[in-house]
C-alpha cells in the first residue's frame, strides 16, 4: 500500500469539512434517520421507516488494491408505509467480478415493526471461466420497543442456496443482530452483531452524532475500525470515511446521497 495515498485518504475528510463549512446548509435530518441510512444494508427493513425516498451512489476501494472495487447504485421509493427499494452492484474488475442486482419490499405496521424481504441475483465472471448465475434472498425484521430503543434482525440466504443454482458449493448465510438506543437529538449508540455460516463471528458497537450541517459515524469491531463523516448541502448528502481492517489495512470509501424531502422538511 502507498504511504503517500492512504495519507492522502486520510487528511480528505479534514478538508472536506473545512470545504463544506462554507457552503453547508442545515437540514432536518434526524439522528436516528442519519442511523437509519448507514444501517439499512444490515437490515434491510429498516428502509421502511426512512421519512422520505432516496437515491444512492457509494464507491469503495478495499485495502486500496485497484482489483478489489465496490461501486453501487441504490434507489429506494417510500410511499406512507412502504418502501420499494432496487440496487445494482459490482465487485471487482474487468478481469473478474461480482455483479449484484437487489430488488426488495419493506412495511412497517402500527409504526413499531417493519419486515422486509429482498432477493438477490448474483453475476460471477472471471476471465476464460463461464459466468456463474444464482439467486438467494434475505428476510429482516425491526421492532421500536420505544420512542427511543430499537431491535432488528435480518438472515441473508435462509434457505441456504447454493451457487450456480445447482452447484456444489453454498452460499454463505449470514445473521445480523442490532439494537440501538438514541440517548438524545443528536447522539445514538448502537450494537451489532454478526455470524456467517461458514465464517466469522463479530461484534461492532457503532456511534452516531448529528449536528446541523455535519455529523459522523464511528464503527469500532473484533475486526476492524470504521469512521465516516457526513455533510448535508440542500438535499444532497455527502459521505467520506473509511475503514481499517486490523490485519488487511484502509478501505477508503465515499458516497452521496439525494434525499426527496418535503417542502415542510425544507422550509
Amino acid at each position: 500500500m502507498s504511504r503517500k495515498l492512504l495519507i492522502g485518504w486520510c487528511l480528505m475528510p479534514f478538508f472536506t469539512f473545512n470545504f463544506l463549512t462554507l457552503f453547508a446548509q442545515e437540514e432536518r435530518v434526524s439522528v436516528s434517520d442519519y442511523f437509519l441510512l448507514y444501517s439499512r444494508k444490515q437490515n434491510f427493513s429498516l428502509c421502511a421507516f426512512l421519512p422520505h425516498s432516496i437515491v444512492v451512489l457509494h464507491s469503495e476501494n478495499q485495502f486500496l488494491l485497484s482489483e478489489l472495487c465496490t461501486a453501487s447504485i441504490t434507489g429506494c421509493y417510500k410511499n406512507r408505509e412502504n418502501a420499494v427499494n432496487a440496487s445494482v452492484s459490482h465487485f471487482g474488475y474487468s478481469k473478474y467480478g461480482i455483479m449484484t442486482i437487489s430488488s426488495g419490499y419493506a412495511r412497517t405496521f402500527a409504526h413499531r415493526v417493519s419486515f422486509g424481504l429482498q432477493v438477490h441475483y448474483l453475476m460471477h465472471h472471471a476471465e476464460t471461466y463461464p459466468q456463474q448465475h444464482s439467486f438467494t434472498f434475505d428476510l429482516s425484521l425491526y421492532g421500536r420497543i420505544s420512542q427511543k430503543v430499537g431491535i432488528g434482525v435480518e438472515a441473508y440466504n435462509p434457505a441456504n442456496l447454493k451457487y450456480g443454482l445447482i452447484g456444489r458449493e453454498k452460499i454463505p448465510m449470514r445473521y445480523c443482530l442490532l439494537f440501538d438506543y438514541q440517548i438524545n437529538d443528536k447522539l445514538l449508540l448502537a450494537i451489532t452483531a454478526f455470524k456467517q455460516l461458514p465464517g466469522f463471528f463479530d461484534i461492532s458497537g457503532q456511534i452516531c452524532f448529528r449536528e446541523k450541517f455535519y455529523g459522523f459515524i464511528i464503527d469500532l469491531s473484533f475486526k476492524k475500525a470504521g469512521v465516516i463523516f457526513s455533510f448535508w448541502w440542500k438535499k444532497l448528502q455527502f459521505d467520506v470515511g473509511g475503514s481499517f481492517d486490523y490485519r488487511l489495512e484502509f478501505s477508503p470509501s465515499v458516497r452521496m446521497s439525494y434525499l426527496f424531502l418535503s417542502t415542510d422538511d425544507t422550509d
